[in-house]
Protein backbone atom coordinates (compact mmCIF):
# COMPACT_ATOMS: atom_id res chain seq x y z
CA UNK A 1 0.00 0.00 0.00
CA UNK A 2 1.00 3.20 -0.32
CA UNK A 3 3.97 4.77 1.81
CA UNK A 4 3.04 6.37 5.27
CA UNK A 5 4.91 9.38 5.67
CA UNK A 6 6.74 9.53 9.47
CA UNK A 7 5.42 12.84 11.13
CA UNK A 8 8.86 14.95 11.76
CA UNK A 9 9.20 16.56 15.27
CA UNK A 10 6.65 19.49 15.35
CA UNK A 11 9.07 22.11 16.18
CA UNK A 12 11.43 21.45 12.72
CA UNK A 13 7.82 22.45 11.01
CA UNK A 14 7.07 25.23 9.43
CA UNK A 15 4.99 27.72 10.48
CA UNK A 16 2.66 29.69 7.94
CA UNK A 17 3.41 33.02 8.64
CA UNK A 18 3.10 36.37 6.35
CA UNK A 19 3.16 35.71 3.04
CA UNK A 20 4.93 32.44 2.88
CA UNK A 21 5.29 30.61 -0.66
CA UNK A 22 2.31 27.43 -0.14
CA UNK A 23 4.66 25.63 -1.80
CA UNK A 24 7.48 25.20 0.51
CA UNK A 25 4.73 23.60 3.35
CA UNK A 26 5.39 20.39 4.14
CA UNK A 27 3.02 17.53 2.48
CA UNK A 28 1.55 15.28 4.89
CA UNK A 29 -0.06 12.25 4.22
CA UNK A 30 -0.84 10.82 7.43
CA UNK A 31 -2.88 12.22 9.81
CA UNK A 32 -1.67 11.08 13.49
CA UNK A 33 -4.55 10.45 15.77
CA UNK A 34 -1.58 12.04 18.73
CA UNK A 35 -2.32 15.29 17.70
CA UNK A 36 -5.06 17.41 17.69
CA UNK A 37 -6.91 17.21 14.30
CA UNK A 38 -6.70 19.23 11.21
CA UNK A 39 -8.69 22.33 10.72
CA UNK A 40 -9.04 23.11 7.18
CA UNK A 41 -7.91 26.85 6.24
CA UNK A 42 -10.46 26.97 3.21
CA UNK A 43 -7.53 27.39 0.74
CA UNK A 44 -7.21 24.70 -2.38
CA UNK A 45 -4.11 24.28 -4.42
CA UNK A 46 -5.35 21.33 -6.84
CA UNK A 47 -5.84 22.33 -10.20
CA UNK A 48 -9.59 22.22 -11.09
CA UNK A 49 -10.06 21.23 -15.38
CA UNK A 50 -13.56 21.80 -17.00
CA UNK A 51 -15.30 19.10 -19.25
CA UNK A 52 -18.76 18.93 -20.18
CA UNK A 53 -19.28 15.38 -20.57
CA UNK A 54 -18.18 12.74 -18.10
CA UNK A 55 -18.21 9.63 -20.37
CA UNK A 56 -20.00 6.05 -19.41
CA UNK A 57 -17.00 3.92 -18.16
CA UNK A 58 -16.76 -0.21 -19.83
CA UNK A 59 -17.91 -2.27 -16.58
CA UNK A 60 -15.96 -2.26 -13.80
CA UNK A 61 -15.02 -4.96 -11.60
CA UNK A 62 -12.68 -4.09 -8.45
CA UNK A 63 -11.85 -7.11 -7.90
CA UNK A 64 -10.76 -8.10 -11.29
CA UNK A 65 -8.94 -5.13 -12.05
CA UNK A 66 -4.81 -5.25 -11.55
CA UNK A 67 -3.55 -2.28 -8.71
CA UNK A 68 -2.99 0.80 -10.64
CA UNK A 69 -0.70 2.47 -8.22
CA UNK A 70 2.18 0.14 -7.25
CA UNK A 71 5.22 2.23 -6.60
CA UNK A 72 4.22 3.76 -3.13
CA UNK A 73 3.52 7.18 -4.34
CA UNK A 74 0.28 9.22 -5.68
CA UNK A 75 1.30 7.82 -9.10
CA UNK A 76 -1.08 5.63 -11.03
CA UNK A 77 -1.50 4.16 -14.49
CA UNK A 78 -4.76 5.37 -14.98
CA UNK A 79 -4.39 8.61 -12.60
CA UNK A 80 -7.36 10.56 -14.37
CA UNK A 81 -10.16 8.01 -14.31
CA UNK A 82 -12.57 7.77 -11.51
CA UNK A 83 -13.86 4.67 -9.55
CA UNK A 84 -17.07 6.56 -8.45
CA UNK A 85 -18.73 10.05 -7.92
CA UNK A 86 -15.43 12.33 -6.87
CA UNK A 87 -13.03 9.22 -6.22
CA UNK A 88 -10.20 8.06 -8.43
CA UNK A 89 -9.19 4.90 -9.32
CA UNK A 90 -6.27 4.59 -6.98
CA UNK A 91 -6.23 0.80 -7.08
CA UNK A 92 -3.46 0.05 -4.81
CA UNK A 93 -1.39 -3.21 -4.05
CA UNK A 94 -2.38 -4.64 -0.21
CA UNK A 95 0.08 -4.70 2.06
CA UNK A 96 0.15 -8.97 4.00
CA UNK A 97 -1.11 -7.08 7.14
CA UNK A 98 -3.84 -4.82 6.07
CA UNK A 99 -5.44 -7.49 3.91
CA UNK A 100 -5.04 -9.79 7.34
CA UNK A 101 -6.34 -6.79 9.31
CA UNK A 102 -9.63 -6.56 6.65
CA UNK A 103 -9.69 -10.08 6.46
CA UNK A 104 -10.43 -10.30 10.37
CA UNK A 105 -12.91 -7.79 10.76
CA UNK A 106 -15.09 -9.44 8.09
CA UNK A 107 -14.45 -12.83 10.00
CA UNK A 108 -15.85 -10.84 12.65
CA UNK A 109 -18.44 -9.24 10.91
CA UNK A 110 -19.60 -12.65 9.65
CA UNK A 111 -19.32 -14.65 12.41
CA UNK A 112 -16.77 -17.05 10.50
CA UNK A 113 -13.62 -18.69 12.49
CA UNK A 114 -10.57 -16.66 11.48
CA UNK A 115 -8.33 -19.68 11.55
CA UNK A 116 -10.25 -21.47 8.99
CA UNK A 117 -9.92 -18.98 6.24
CA UNK A 118 -7.34 -18.46 3.92
CA UNK A 119 -6.32 -15.35 1.92
CA UNK A 120 -6.70 -15.57 -1.94
CA UNK A 121 -6.45 -11.82 -3.12
CA UNK A 122 -6.19 -8.53 -1.58
CA UNK A 123 -6.06 -5.03 -3.16
CA UNK A 124 -6.80 -1.66 -2.07
CA UNK A 125 -9.03 1.40 -3.17
CA UNK A 126 -7.74 4.28 -1.74
CA UNK A 127 -10.62 6.72 -1.51
CA UNK A 128 -8.45 9.83 -2.82
CA UNK A 129 -10.97 12.68 -3.64
CA UNK A 130 -10.85 14.64 -6.63
CA UNK A 131 -12.98 17.83 -7.90
CA UNK A 132 -12.76 17.57 -11.57
CA UNK A 133 -12.28 13.68 -12.51
CA UNK A 134 -8.61 14.00 -13.16
CA UNK A 135 -7.00 16.01 -10.34
CA UNK A 136 -6.35 15.00 -6.19
CA UNK A 137 -7.94 17.66 -4.45
CA UNK A 138 -5.36 19.19 -2.44
CA UNK A 139 -6.13 21.71 0.31
CA UNK A 140 -4.02 23.66 3.17
CA UNK A 141 -4.83 23.08 6.99
CA UNK A 142 -2.89 23.46 10.19
CA UNK A 143 -3.03 21.71 13.46
CA UNK A 144 -2.25 23.45 16.82
CA UNK A 145 -0.58 21.00 19.00
CA UNK A 146 0.14 23.15 21.85
CA UNK A 147 0.49 26.96 21.16
CA UNK A 148 1.79 27.15 17.56
CA UNK A 149 -0.32 26.40 15.01
CA UNK A 150 1.78 24.24 12.50
CA UNK A 151 0.57 24.60 8.97
CA UNK A 152 0.75 22.05 5.89
CA UNK A 153 -0.64 20.83 2.49
CA UNK A 154 -2.66 17.45 2.12
CA UNK A 155 -4.24 15.45 -0.67
CA UNK A 156 -7.57 15.00 0.76
CA UNK A 157 -8.39 11.12 1.13
CA UNK A 158 -11.99 9.46 2.64
CA UNK A 159 -10.43 6.24 3.59
CA UNK A 160 -9.47 3.14 2.44
CA UNK A 161 -12.10 0.11 0.90
CA UNK A 162 -10.31 -3.32 0.75
CA UNK A 163 -11.27 -5.99 -1.79
CA UNK A 164 -10.39 -9.27 -0.37
CA UNK A 165 -11.31 -12.68 -1.85
CA UNK A 166 -10.60 -15.76 0.78
CA UNK A 167 -11.47 -19.37 0.63
CA UNK A 168 -13.29 -21.09 4.07
CA UNK A 169 -11.28 -24.34 3.79
CA UNK A 170 -14.09 -26.09 6.05
CA UNK A 171 -16.42 -26.21 2.61
CA UNK A 172 -14.10 -24.13 0.07
CA UNK A 173 -16.43 -22.07 -0.52
CA UNK A 174 -14.95 -18.59 -2.04
CA UNK A 175 -15.97 -15.36 -0.73
CA UNK A 176 -15.38 -12.10 -1.42
CA UNK A 177 -15.98 -8.74 0.87
CA UNK A 178 -15.52 -4.93 0.45
CA UNK A 179 -14.14 -4.08 4.14
CA UNK A 180 -14.26 -0.02 4.30
CA UNK A 181 -11.40 1.67 6.73
CA UNK A 182 -13.01 5.07 8.33
CA UNK A 183 -9.40 6.42 8.99
CA UNK A 184 -10.56 8.93 11.28
CA UNK A 185 -12.20 6.92 13.26
CA UNK A 186 -10.00 3.48 12.41
CA UNK A 187 -13.25 1.89 12.48
CA UNK A 188 -14.12 -1.14 9.87
CA UNK A 189 -17.48 -1.81 8.30
CA UNK A 190 -18.56 -4.58 5.59
CA UNK A 191 -20.23 -3.29 2.54
CA UNK A 192 -20.21 -6.48 0.73
CA UNK A 193 -20.20 -9.98 1.16
CA UNK A 194 -21.04 -12.74 -1.83
CA UNK A 195 -19.89 -16.28 -1.80
CA UNK A 196 -20.45 -19.28 -3.31
CA UNK A 197 -21.92 -21.17 -1.00
CA UNK A 198 -25.33 -22.82 -2.28
CA UNK A 199 -28.67 -22.59 -0.11
CA UNK A 200 -30.85 -25.10 1.20
CA UNK A 201 -32.16 -27.23 -0.54
CA UNK A 202 -35.49 -27.27 0.87
CA UNK A 203 -35.97 -23.06 0.38
CA UNK A 204 -39.08 -21.82 -1.60
CA UNK A 205 -37.65 -20.41 -4.22
CA UNK A 206 -36.64 -24.67 -5.39
CA UNK A 207 -41.08 -24.16 -5.57
CA UNK A 208 -41.65 -20.72 -7.19
CA UNK A 209 -40.14 -18.40 -9.44
CA UNK A 210 -38.34 -15.48 -8.12
CA UNK A 211 -39.64 -12.81 -6.10
CA UNK A 212 -37.93 -9.34 -6.71
CA UNK A 213 -38.09 -6.44 -4.72
CA UNK A 214 -37.16 -2.60 -5.81
CA UNK A 215 -36.90 0.15 -3.34
CA UNK A 216 -35.74 3.53 -2.59
CA UNK A 217 -34.90 3.94 1.41
CA UNK A 218 -34.70 7.78 1.39
CA UNK A 219 -30.98 7.85 2.56
CA UNK A 220 -31.00 8.45 5.97
CA UNK A 221 -33.49 11.13 6.34
CA UNK A 222 -35.12 12.89 7.46
CA UNK A 223 -32.70 15.62 8.63
CA UNK A 224 -31.51 16.98 11.69
CA UNK A 225 -33.51 19.78 11.51
CA UNK A 226 -37.04 18.07 11.64
CA UNK A 227 -36.28 16.40 15.03
CA UNK A 228 -32.78 18.16 16.21
CA UNK A 229 -29.94 17.14 16.25
CA UNK A 230 -30.44 14.54 19.42
CA UNK A 231 -33.54 12.92 18.08
CA UNK A 232 -32.55 12.09 14.47
CA UNK A 233 -31.25 8.58 15.17
CA UNK A 234 -33.75 7.28 17.71
CA UNK A 235 -36.23 8.59 14.74
CA UNK A 236 -34.09 7.20 12.01
CA UNK A 237 -33.65 3.99 13.18
CA UNK A 238 -38.14 4.02 13.75
CA UNK A 239 -38.25 4.51 10.70
CA UNK A 240 -36.37 2.32 9.42
CA UNK A 241 -37.18 -0.24 11.42
CA UNK A 242 -41.04 0.49 9.96
CA UNK A 243 -38.80 -0.63 6.65
CA UNK A 244 -38.18 -3.80 7.76
CA UNK A 245 -41.22 -4.63 8.55
CA UNK A 246 -42.32 -4.31 5.05
CA UNK A 247 -39.39 -6.15 3.82
CA UNK A 248 -40.27 -9.09 6.01
CA UNK A 249 -43.46 -9.57 4.83
CA UNK A 250 -42.36 -8.65 1.17
CA UNK A 251 -40.08 -12.40 1.78
CA UNK A 252 -38.17 -11.07 -1.51
CA UNK A 253 -35.58 -13.73 -3.00
CA UNK A 254 -33.73 -10.97 -4.39
CA UNK A 255 -33.70 -6.96 -3.30
CA UNK A 256 -32.46 -3.96 -5.11
CA UNK A 257 -32.55 -0.99 -3.15
CA UNK A 258 -31.44 2.70 -4.21
CA UNK A 259 -29.99 5.87 -2.49
CA UNK A 260 -28.05 3.78 0.22
CA UNK A 261 -25.85 5.93 2.06
CA UNK A 262 -22.68 6.27 3.74
CA UNK A 263 -22.50 9.26 5.92
CA UNK A 264 -19.54 9.65 8.27
CA UNK A 265 -21.34 12.72 10.47
CA UNK A 266 -24.62 10.18 11.34
CA UNK A 267 -24.48 7.62 13.51
CA UNK A 268 -22.24 6.61 16.16
CA UNK A 269 -18.53 5.32 15.32
CA UNK A 270 -18.30 2.55 13.13
CA UNK A 271 -22.05 2.68 12.23
CA UNK A 272 -22.47 5.37 9.66
CA UNK A 273 -23.00 2.96 6.32
CA UNK A 274 -26.35 2.66 5.70
CA UNK A 275 -26.34 -1.52 4.38
CA UNK A 276 -25.36 -2.49 8.07
CA UNK A 277 -28.78 -0.93 9.08
CA UNK A 278 -30.35 -2.15 6.44
CA UNK A 279 -28.95 -5.82 7.10
CA UNK A 280 -29.16 -5.80 10.74
CA UNK A 281 -33.21 -5.47 9.79
CA UNK A 282 -32.44 -8.97 7.33
CA UNK A 283 -32.12 -12.20 8.74
CA UNK A 284 -28.68 -13.27 8.46
CA UNK A 285 -29.34 -16.74 7.55
CA UNK A 286 -31.64 -15.79 5.03
CA UNK A 287 -30.17 -12.74 3.48
CA UNK A 288 -26.06 -13.94 3.24
CA UNK A 289 -25.16 -11.85 0.10
CA UNK A 290 -25.12 -8.39 -0.92
CA UNK A 291 -23.53 -5.87 -2.15
CA UNK A 292 -23.41 -1.92 -2.01
CA UNK A 293 -21.42 0.28 -4.33
CA UNK A 294 -21.40 4.38 -4.15
CA UNK A 295 -22.99 5.99 -7.29
CA UNK A 296 -22.11 9.78 -5.53
CA UNK A 297 -20.33 11.49 -3.28
CA UNK A 298 -20.38 14.69 -1.37
CA UNK A 299 -17.39 16.94 -1.24
CA UNK A 300 -17.47 19.67 1.85
CA UNK A 301 -15.64 23.18 0.82
CA UNK A 302 -15.78 23.55 5.11
CA UNK A 303 -14.46 19.98 5.79
CA UNK A 304 -12.52 18.16 3.37
CA UNK A 305 -12.28 14.65 5.19
CA UNK A 306 -15.97 14.86 5.39
CA UNK A 307 -17.46 11.18 3.79
CA UNK A 308 -20.79 11.11 2.09
CA UNK A 309 -21.36 9.00 -0.24
CA UNK A 310 -24.40 6.99 -1.72
CA UNK A 311 -25.60 4.11 -4.53
CA UNK A 312 -27.67 1.01 -5.08
CA UNK A 313 -27.38 -2.07 -3.30
CA UNK A 314 -28.59 -5.58 -4.13
CA UNK A 315 -29.66 -8.34 -1.64
CA UNK A 316 -30.33 -11.60 -2.04
CA UNK A 317 -30.83 -15.42 -0.83
CA UNK A 318 -28.82 -17.22 -3.14
CA UNK A 319 -25.23 -17.16 -4.08
CA UNK A 320 -24.31 -13.69 -5.93
CA UNK A 321 -21.79 -15.22 -8.29
CA UNK A 322 -20.52 -11.81 -9.94
CA UNK A 323 -21.13 -8.40 -9.79
CA UNK A 324 -19.46 -5.36 -11.24
CA UNK A 325 -21.00 -1.82 -12.43
CA UNK A 326 -21.11 1.05 -15.22
CA UNK A 327 -20.44 4.48 -14.68
CA UNK A 328 -23.17 6.40 -16.45
CA UNK A 329 -22.42 9.23 -18.23
CA UNK A 330 -23.43 12.57 -16.88
CA UNK A 331 -23.67 16.36 -18.76
CA UNK A 332 -21.39 18.36 -15.99
CA UNK A 333 -23.39 22.07 -17.01
CA UNK A 334 -26.64 20.04 -16.91
CA UNK A 335 -28.00 21.76 -13.01
CA UNK A 336 -30.45 18.50 -13.08
CA UNK A 337 -27.23 16.32 -13.88
CA UNK A 338 -25.00 17.46 -10.58
CA UNK A 339 -24.51 13.55 -9.41
CA UNK A 340 -22.60 10.51 -10.60
CA UNK A 341 -25.17 7.61 -10.95
CA UNK A 342 -24.12 4.25 -12.02
CA UNK A 343 -25.74 0.61 -12.89
CA UNK A 344 -25.17 -2.00 -10.42
CA UNK A 345 -25.04 -5.49 -11.73
CA UNK A 346 -24.62 -9.13 -10.25
CA UNK A 347 -25.70 -12.43 -11.61
CA UNK A 348 -27.95 -14.26 -8.81
CA UNK A 349 -27.68 -18.41 -8.69
CA UNK A 350 -30.99 -19.31 -8.19
CA UNK A 351 -31.99 -22.80 -7.37
CA UNK A 352 -34.33 -24.68 -10.57
CA UNK A 353 -34.04 -21.47 -12.39
CA UNK A 354 -30.95 -20.53 -13.26
CA UNK A 355 -28.95 -17.66 -13.75
CA UNK A 356 -30.54 -13.78 -13.60
CA UNK A 357 -28.90 -11.01 -14.24
CA UNK A 358 -30.05 -7.94 -11.69
CA UNK A 359 -29.79 -4.61 -12.13
CA UNK A 360 -30.55 -1.80 -10.26
CA UNK A 361 -30.13 2.03 -10.92
CA UNK A 362 -31.31 5.03 -9.58
CA UNK A 363 -31.55 7.76 -12.44
CA UNK A 364 -31.01 11.66 -12.81
CA UNK A 365 -33.27 14.16 -12.88
CA UNK A 366 -32.25 15.15 -16.60
CA UNK A 367 -34.41 14.02 -19.10
CA UNK A 368 -31.81 14.60 -21.67
CA UNK A 369 -29.14 12.59 -19.32
CA UNK A 370 -32.01 9.60 -18.93
CA UNK A 371 -32.59 8.89 -21.70
CA UNK A 372 -28.92 9.06 -23.02
CA UNK A 373 -28.24 6.52 -19.61
CA UNK A 374 -31.21 4.57 -20.70
CA UNK A 375 -29.23 3.63 -23.81
CA UNK A 376 -25.97 3.02 -22.22
CA UNK A 377 -27.86 0.59 -19.38
CA UNK A 378 -29.27 -1.01 -22.55
CA UNK A 379 -26.07 -2.12 -24.13
CA UNK A 380 -24.85 -3.21 -20.82
CA UNK A 381 -28.01 -5.99 -20.27
CA UNK A 382 -27.18 -6.97 -23.57
CA UNK A 383 -24.12 -8.73 -22.50
CA UNK A 384 -25.86 -10.72 -19.58
CA UNK A 385 -26.15 -14.33 -19.92
CA UNK A 386 -28.45 -15.09 -17.03
CA UNK A 387 -32.01 -16.94 -18.41
CA UNK A 388 -33.72 -13.86 -16.54
CA UNK A 389 -32.51 -10.55 -16.89
CA UNK A 390 -34.07 -7.61 -14.47
CA UNK A 391 -34.01 -3.89 -14.30
CA UNK A 392 -35.05 -2.05 -11.01
CA UNK A 393 -35.19 1.26 -9.70
CA UNK A 394 -35.95 4.43 -9.16
CA UNK A 395 -35.67 5.62 -12.96
CA UNK A 396 -37.40 9.76 -12.30
CA UNK A 397 -39.26 9.37 -15.23
CA UNK A 398 -42.97 8.38 -15.53
CA UNK A 399 -44.57 6.07 -18.13
CA UNK A 400 -45.76 8.51 -20.31
CA UNK A 401 -41.82 9.63 -21.13
CA UNK A 402 -40.04 8.51 -24.35
CA UNK A 403 -37.70 6.70 -21.75
CA UNK A 404 -39.93 4.86 -20.58
CA UNK A 405 -41.76 3.67 -23.20
CA UNK A 406 -38.11 2.40 -24.69
CA UNK A 407 -37.72 0.60 -21.49
CA UNK A 408 -40.77 -0.59 -21.77
CA UNK A 409 -40.38 -1.81 -25.22
CA UNK A 410 -43.01 0.21 -26.43
CA UNK A 411 -41.00 2.55 -28.76
CA UNK A 412 -37.94 3.28 -30.04
CA UNK A 413 -35.19 5.87 -28.71
CA UNK A 414 -32.37 6.96 -30.96
CA UNK A 415 -33.02 3.88 -33.46
CA UNK A 416 -32.82 1.46 -30.75
CA UNK A 417 -35.53 -0.89 -29.36
CA UNK A 418 -36.06 -3.19 -26.18
CA UNK A 419 -37.68 -6.70 -25.61
CA UNK A 420 -38.17 -5.47 -21.98
CA UNK A 421 -41.45 -5.80 -20.50
CA UNK A 422 -42.94 -3.91 -17.44
CA UNK A 423 -43.79 -6.12 -14.47
CA UNK A 424 -46.98 -3.96 -13.71
CA UNK A 425 -48.22 -3.72 -16.83
CA UNK A 426 -47.69 -7.42 -17.38
CA UNK A 427 -49.90 -7.99 -14.76
CA UNK A 428 -52.59 -5.23 -14.50
CA UNK A 429 -52.89 -4.28 -18.23
CA UNK A 430 -52.90 -0.28 -17.88
CA UNK A 431 -51.04 2.47 -16.05
CA UNK A 432 -52.22 2.89 -12.75
CA UNK A 433 -55.09 5.48 -12.07
CA UNK A 434 -55.37 5.73 -8.32
CA UNK A 435 -53.08 6.96 -5.30
CA UNK A 436 -52.48 3.55 -3.97
CA UNK A 437 -50.84 2.56 -7.12
CA UNK A 438 -48.27 4.80 -7.48
CA UNK A 439 -45.17 4.82 -5.93
CA UNK A 440 -44.48 8.55 -5.25
CA UNK A 441 -44.21 10.81 -2.72
CA UNK A 442 -45.40 8.03 -0.17
CA UNK A 443 -47.41 10.41 2.37
CA UNK A 444 -49.56 11.63 -1.46
CA UNK A 445 -48.43 9.60 -4.41
CA UNK A 446 -48.88 10.88 -7.85
CA UNK A 447 -45.96 9.76 -9.68
CA UNK A 448 -45.56 5.82 -11.08
CA UNK A 449 -41.58 6.44 -11.01
CA UNK A 450 -40.06 3.01 -9.44
CA UNK A 451 -40.48 -0.33 -11.97
CA UNK A 452 -39.27 -3.62 -12.05
CA UNK A 453 -38.65 -4.52 -16.02
CA UNK A 454 -37.87 -7.59 -17.24
CA UNK A 455 -37.01 -9.97 -20.18
CA UNK A 456 -35.90 -13.57 -20.55
CA UNK A 457 -37.46 -16.67 -18.95
CA UNK A 458 -40.36 -16.42 -16.88
CA UNK A 459 -44.21 -14.54 -16.74
CA UNK A 460 -45.13 -12.09 -14.12
CA UNK A 461 -47.74 -13.71 -11.35
CA UNK A 462 -47.94 -11.04 -9.00
CA UNK A 463 -47.18 -7.08 -8.96
CA UNK A 464 -47.78 -5.10 -6.08
CA UNK A 465 -46.88 -1.74 -4.70
CA UNK A 466 -45.82 -2.17 -0.70
CA UNK A 467 -44.77 0.03 2.28
CA UNK A 468 -48.04 2.64 1.95
CA UNK A 469 -49.08 3.08 5.69
CA UNK A 470 -47.06 5.05 8.33
CA UNK A 471 -46.39 3.42 11.61
CA UNK A 472 -49.28 2.71 13.77
CA UNK A 473 -48.12 5.14 16.41
CA UNK A 474 -47.94 8.15 14.19
CA UNK A 475 -51.01 6.99 11.36
CA UNK A 476 -53.47 9.46 12.67
CA UNK A 477 -51.14 12.30 12.36
CA UNK A 478 -51.97 14.83 9.97
CA UNK A 479 -51.32 13.67 6.67
CA UNK A 480 -51.70 17.73 5.36
CA UNK A 481 -48.03 18.12 6.26
CA UNK A 482 -45.98 16.50 4.03
CA UNK A 483 -43.34 13.84 5.22
CA UNK A 484 -40.90 16.66 6.66
CA UNK A 485 -42.72 18.40 9.71
CA UNK A 486 -42.08 17.12 13.52
CA UNK A 487 -45.55 15.81 13.42
CA UNK A 488 -45.71 13.95 9.82
CA UNK A 489 -46.24 10.69 9.88
CA UNK A 490 -43.93 8.20 9.96
CA UNK A 491 -43.20 6.33 6.18
CA UNK A 492 -40.58 3.91 5.82
CA UNK A 493 -39.36 6.14 2.72
CA UNK A 494 -40.66 8.52 0.75
CA UNK A 495 -40.79 6.16 -1.63
CA UNK A 496 -43.08 2.74 -2.24
CA UNK A 497 -41.57 -0.70 -3.33
CA UNK A 498 -42.24 -2.43 -6.13
CA UNK A 499 -42.50 -6.01 -5.69
CA UNK A 500 -42.93 -8.64 -8.24
CA UNK A 501 -43.62 -12.61 -8.47
CA UNK A 502 -42.26 -14.68 -11.44
CA UNK A 503 -43.49 -17.50 -12.45
CA UNK A 504 -42.41 -20.74 -14.75
CA UNK A 505 -45.39 -20.42 -16.46
CA UNK A 506 -43.57 -19.70 -19.88
CA UNK A 507 -40.13 -20.10 -20.74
Amino acid sequence: MRRIAVWPAVASLLSLVGGIDLNTLPQWTHMSPLLSAPTFTGRTLSEHRSSKVVPASDPIDLFRIAPSCTDGRDTCAIPSSIAYGSILMHLEECSTDAATNALAEAALALALPLDDLRLVSASALQLDATRDGINHHEVVSYVTPQTTSVYFRHQVNLGVNFYIEFQDTRDRSLHQVVVHLNTREHSFTLLQHTSSVAPDPGTKATKRGPRILSYNVWNVNPPAQIYGVHRRWGMYNKRLDHLGTFLADADADIIGFQEVRVDATFGPPGQHAQIQHLMARLDHTTYPQYVYRAAMSYLNDQDPLEHIEEGPAIVSKYPIVSTDYKLLSRQVNDPNDVHQRLCLHAVVDMPSWGLVDVYVTHLSLSERSREQTMLEIWDYMQAGQGVTQVLLGDLNAEPSSRGIQFLQGKAPLKGQTTDLRDAWLEVHGAEPSQPHDMTFPCDAPIKRIDFVLFRGKGEVDACDVIGQAPTPDTASNPKTVGMLESNSPIYASDHRGVLAQFSHRAD
